[in-house]
């Protein structure tokens, strides 16, 4: 095994065990973890009023819609450079990671918190907006780290990767319409999928190169 592909398989299990840990605490606390409600109460204390508007404009950027309009500059940057298979890795990982957080919902159907300052349907556990946000960010990473030599440029890459997801999944407990598990489990989901999709990805590249 490669060590990128030894990375990658890191990555995945440790994404996949921290999903699995909070996935397990929210079910065998009956929804109800410690956690969650003492994150909970540092957000209230946190919550100003003046802040509220920017943080909503912060979190519509990974809602549907944002994702959509920041989906479409990157496919048609990368038809543009003919990164057709990074094409359909970012929007496989996109998609994919959407369908994945939405049965994850259904199946664990937990209520969001009553703090909320938004109005936000659906069930809570994961929270799909960090899954989604950090699904796309690293699919980015990914496709991108490979088109340099530069360790720093990819380090920045991952760092921006990481920072967006948090972000994000800052912005959905700072308006309360989640909870801390929930949030924690949405970046594990969502760094699952990408990881193990790049895996899969990687190899059958290796295949193909073989091949050739």
């Amino acid at each position: 095994m490669s060590k990128t592909r030894y990375t990658l398989f890191t990555v995945m299990i440790f994404a996949l065990a921290l999903f699995a840990v909070m996935l397990l605490l929210v079910q065998t606390t009956g929804h109800a973890p410690a956690v969650d409600g003492w994150v909970q109460e540092m957000m209230l204390q946190w919550r100003m009023d003046a802040m509220v508007p920017f943080v909503k404009a912060l979190t519509d950027m990974n809602s549907f819609a944002g994702a959509f309009l920041f989906s479409l500059p990157v496919v048609v940057f990368f038809a543009w450079k003919r990164w057709y298979s990074d094409i359909a890795y970012f929007l496989t990982a996109t998609l994919g990671a959407t369908a994945l957080f939405i049965a994850v919902k259904l199946s664990v159907g937990r209520m969001r918190p009553e703090a909320s300052v938004l109005e936000a349907g659906g069930y809570s556990f994961p929270s799909g907006h960090t899954t989604m946000a950090t699904a796309m960010a690293f699919a980015l990473y990914f496709v991108l780290r490979e088109k340099t030599d530069s360790k720093c440029l990819q380090r920045l890459l991952c760092c921006l990767a990481l920072t967006w997801a948090g972000l994000i999944g800052w912005s959905r407990l700072y308006l309360g319409v989640h909870w801390f598990t929930d949030v924690v489990g949405g970046f594990g989901l969502g760094l699952f999928w990408v990881t193990m999709l790049r895996l899969l990805w990687s190899q059958k590249k290796e295949r193909k190169a073989t091949t050739d």
